[in-house]
Order: C-alpha cells, then sequence, then structure tokens
C-alpha cells in the first residue's frame, strides 16, 4: 500500500511540475512580446468582473459576460506566434533532441558572408531558420531554391540587386527566399538609433525560433536577435561561436 502511496505521490509531484515548468515558459514567453500588454488587459477585465458582481453593476457584468466568449477567441487569434513559438521551443527542448536532431548548417559560408558586408558596412537581414517555417513570410517573398554560398548572399545584398531590399531566408544549407518584409517589432529593448532593419529582424525573431542576424549599414555593427532578445554587438571573430551557441551546437 505505502508502494502505491508514493508512486501517486511521485505522479502528483510530476504532474504540478510539468504544469510549472508549461506556466513558467509561457510568462517568459509573453514577457520578450507584445503579448503581455494584452494579458495584462484581460486581467483588468477580469478585475473589472469581479467587481461588478461584488457591486451587482449589471450593465457592466452583462456587457462582459457576453464578450467573454469572444474574448477567448479573440486571445487564441491574437497569441497565435507565440502559441507557435511555445510549441516549437518545447519541441526544441534537449529531452527530444534524440527524435529529431538538429542538422550542421553551412555557417562558414554564412558567417565569411556577414563578415564582409560589416566590413563594407552594407545593410543586410539574414534569418536561419531552426524548427519553425514562417510560411506566411515567405508566400510574399521572392522564393528561390539555391545552395548557401557567401558569393550569392553578397549579390542579393548588393545595393544595386532588386531582392536587396528585404530579408534572406535560409532553411538548413538552402537560402529559400529572398526580398522578404518581416514583422515590425516595438521591442523595448531597440533603441530610436536603430532603424527598420533592426525593428524586422526582432519581430522575426519574437514571432519565430529564427536566428536573425543583421549588418548595419551605418556603423557597420553585427547584431543577433533570437527569442525576443538582441545580442549586439557581435565582435567578428565571435560570431559563428553565438550562433552556435544559439542553436544549442557544441564548436
Amino acid at each position: 500500500m505505502s508502494l502505491i502511496l508514493n508512486k501517486i505521490n511521485l505522479f502528483v509531484v510530476l504532474d504540478i511540475l510539468i504544469v510549472a515548468f508549461l506556466l513558467y515558459r509561457i510568462y517568459v514567453l509573453l514577457t520578450r512580446t507584445r503579448a503581455m500588454q494584452l494579458l495584462f488587459a484581460i486581467v483588468i477585465i477580469l478585475v473589472f468582473d469581479v467587481i461588478s458582481r461584488k457591486l451587482h453593476l449589471e450593465t457592466i457584468s452583462w456587457i462582459i459576460k457576453n464578450l467573454s466568449a469572444y474574448l477567448v477567441f479573440g486571445i487564441i487569434v491574437l497569441l497565435q506566434p507565440e502559441l507557435r513559438r511555445l510549441v516549437g521551443e518545447i519541441g526544441n527542448m534537449p529531452i527530444f533532441n534524440w527524435i529529431n536532431p538538429k542538422k550542421i548548417q553551412h555557417l562558414d559560408k554564412i558567417v565569411e558572408a556577414v563578415v564582409e558586408l560589416a566590413k563594407n558596412q552594407v545593410g543586410s537581414l539574414i534569418c536561419i531558420l531552426q524548427d519553425m517555417k514562417p510560411e506566411y513570410i515567405i508566400e510574399r517573398s521572392v522564393k528561390l531554391d539555391a545552395l548557401v554560398s557567401k558569393e550569392l548572399l553578397l549579390t542579393i545584398f548588393y545595393e544595386e540587386n532588386p531582392l536587396h531590399d528585404g530579408a534572406v531566408i535560409i532553411e538548413k544549407d538552402r537560402v529559400i527566399a529572398a526580398a522578404c518584409f518581416l514583422p515590425v517589432s516595438d521591442s523595448p529593448l531597440l533603441k530610436t538609433t536603430h532603424g527598420a532593419r533592426h525593428r524586422a529582424a526582432m519581430g522575426m525573431a519574437e514571432e519565430t525560433d529564427a536566428i536573425v542576424i543583421v549588418t548595419s549599414e551605418e556603423t557597420g555593427e553585427i547584431s543577433i536577435m533570437h527569442n525576443g532578445q538582441m545580442f549586439s554587438p557581435i565582435p567578428k571573430e565571435k560570431l559563428k561561436e553565438k550562433i552556435l551557441e544559439l542553436m544549442n551546437k557544441k564548436s
């Protein structure tokens, strides 16, 4: 009997730990995005609902009651990018790596191109996809299917090239799209000096698990956006190491 009770207690503890972990990941994910504002608004509505019931404010209570069904639907729609990222992060946990191991990408060629673009102060925006594939962005871009090479990336971001205005998306060892227009972020991590390129990079990093590399045409600095965070400036000699770190890969 005691053995059975111990097993039950173990499952209860495991259940609590799993739920706590998921709630924590959701909280961390929301704090890095604009969804936190939505969550704050929902809390305010719930507070008003409790107050209206206590004070018998029938009109407010009726409005909130009738809006609650639409509110749930609205939350699902508005938090769609965050929910996609949450599922992607869960699937990206080390415990699942044996099921779907990451493939090594042609980082050397990407790094060589980024270093040269930064050296020449050419603005660029390169997205290295991981588990999540933003089809809604790719559909509106110029689709390519070319092997990653330093020369190709330099050519795309050459100022006279029609494809230079926008981002490049790389999946595994192939450039799959160019001239991609990314969602723009208003993250407080960005300074007023950061332009549209950095804001687009952060927007992509907030909505997907991609590693987004930016080179500034004003300063030549290299920045990386990932999971709603910004790493800047990145020394040229540390670029590959940083990418590998974010991909949870060892050199």
